[in-house]
């Protein structure tokens, strides 16, 4: 998902829709959950209730379809009480190996292991979260998400440029 949004792999008789890609894409950028109200309000605020939860049916069908011949049989997207939810386990995610780096790097005991979980995030990050896609609700996330990976390369570079800094200041 940084950068431009695809699902790998995808064998070349099925079928991944457009819309059913920019469903993904919106429960990965909430962290892979997220309540059918919300996703109406934000994916399809114009058409009617019942034409709306028909596409989300569809979308979802799409996905499961998608994730069985990728993956086997397996509940990768769930749905209870209207809350849509990815197996985080089922999938790799780039956006969430980020994130969850920046997260591990926050909790470290020490600067050793801060220090390699910054690496990571800065490593995972390969562009713009759903570059090129034109969706109209991703700005939001774009920018959060951009702003998680320029705090983990400036703390990373200000834990490494720590060293140097005295050496520099000595002289």
């Amino acid at each position: 998902m940084l950068g431009k949004p695809e699902i790998l792999d995808v064998p070349a008789d099925a079928h991944v829709r457009k819309n059913a890609l920019e469903f993904l894409t919106y429960l990965i950028a909430r962290g892979g959950s997220a309540h059918q109200e919300v996703i109406l309000e934000d994916l399809m605020p114009e058409p009617s209730r019942r034409k709306a939860v028909e596409r989300m049916h569809t979308y979802t069908y799409n996905l499961r379809q998608v994730f069985t011949r990728l993956g086997g049989d397996g509940s990768y997207l769930k749905v209870r009480q209207h809350q849509y939810v990815l197996d985080r386990a089922g999938f790799d995610v780039d956006l969430w190996t980020m994130l969850d780096a920046v997260a591990d790097a926050a909790a470290a005991p020490d600067q050793q292991l801060q220090v390699a979980a910054l690496r990571q995030a800065a490593d995972a990050y390969t562009g713009p979260f759903a570059d090129g896609a034109g969706y109209l609700w991703l700005s939001g996330y774009r920018y959060l998400i951009r702003r998680e990976y320029v705090d983990a390369v400036v703390t990373l570079a200000d834990i490494l440029a720590g060293p140097a800094r005295a050496v520099l200041e000595e002289g």
